[in-house]
């Protein structure tokens, strides 16, 4: 119920969405790797692995009671194409099949409910033969239910942190 749990539940679940997608490079055809969090450093400056990632941005609780927490995550794309005339096109196929997953499936790990709207963006300027783009989706989180005080009868009650005075 936590961001970092939903972190890698949603990493997860986009790891099952895109198995079956890779780029062709000069080491081979890779497969498009997803991290929960940030992705991992480059250590090699001459490899340019396609890659998802799922990021917290910002978390907001609420204090109704009847509304749940959210979190505001970024779904980052870096997709490797050397094509010089349709490669743009990769980043839109990936990024529209991911899109279409999200709606079909709109809870992840069972605990956690899309929030629509869904908001895409390309960059207008990528580092080819990178193509960049993004999602920024919301996604529920748990909430704490509040201790302390028993507003029912107004008898303080003893709370996980010991006595109220």
């Amino acid at each position: 119920m936590t961001p970092i749990g939903l972190m890698d539940k949603l990493a997860d679940f986009l790891k099952e969405v895109l198995k079956d997608y890779s780029s062709e490079q000069t080491s081979g055809k890779l497969p498009v790797m997803v991290y929960p969090g940030f992705p991992p450093v480059r250590d090699n400056p001459t490899e340019l692995r396609s890659h998802v990632y799922v990021l917290v941005l910002e978390t907001e609780d609420k204090d109704d009671p009847n509304e749940l927490s959210t979190a505001k995550i970024e779904i980052g794309f870096s997709i490797y194409d050397d094509d010089k005339v349709d490669g743009w096109r990769s980043i839109y196929n990936i990024m529209e099949h991911v899109r279409q997953a999200l709606l079909k499936h709109r809870f992840i790990g069972m605990k956690h409910r899309l929030v629509h709207p869904i908001k895409g963006m390309i960059a207008d300027e990528p580092p080819f033969p990178q193509w960049l783009g993004k999602f920024e989706v919301t996604y529920t989180i748990g909430q704490s239910v509040e201790e302390g005080i028993n507003y029912d009868d107004f008898q303080e009650t003893k709370t996980t942190y010991g006595e109220y005075k």
